[in-house]
């Protein structure tokens, strides 16, 4: 596993990536499970560990606080908050800044957590490292998959 994190503001993904506002006819639920989705395979396969904060108002149902599903913690803000106020209360009480990766389109956010000393990446730049690290995943699968022909005893013995 990574020591790296990777904070993400959940709806400014949503927003940003072409393919995830294509679900804009779909519930709020149903995006975010999509987003979700993408996030664990790209996590599982990285290896970091993902924090995504979503803004609570918007949520009818909230998962249980701190709910963690494969390498992905998922956060909704309390009434009053924004996902904004929970990543940067996170970097700022974290202890490795410098391993924190935050995920957002918000410039002002992005400078927050950049003055507290964690690093910073718009979600459409985080798109293309996530479409990378998902499309070398979708290549070893193919390659693991790749049905091998298996020769016949009497094509051993003839070679």
């Amino acid at each position: 596993m990574s020591d790296r994190w990777i904070l993400v503001d959940g709806y400014s993904v949503l927003h940003a990536w072409p393919k995830l506002r294509k679900l804009a006819g779909r519930s709020l639920e149903q995006q975010r499970q999509a987003l979700l989705r993408v996030l664990r395979q790209y996590a599982d396969q990285s290896g970091d560990r993902l924090v995504v904060v979503f803004d609570g108002y918007a949520a009818k149902h909230k998962p249980e606080p701190g709910e963690v599903t494969a390498g992905t913690e998922v956060i909704f803000s309390e009434t009053g908050k924004t996902a904004d106020d929970v990543i940067e209360r996170l970097v700022a009480q974290g202890e490795h800044r410098e391993r924190m990766l935050v995920i957002s389109s918000d410039n002002m956010v992005r400078q927050t957590v950049e003055s507290s000393g964690a690093r910073s990446m718009s979600a459409e730049v985080f798109e293309v490292e996530v479409e990378a690290v998902l499309k070398h995943l979708a290549k070893a699968v193919r390659e693991h998959s790749r049905p091998r022909r298996i020769g016949t005893l009497r094509d051993g013995l003839e070679r």
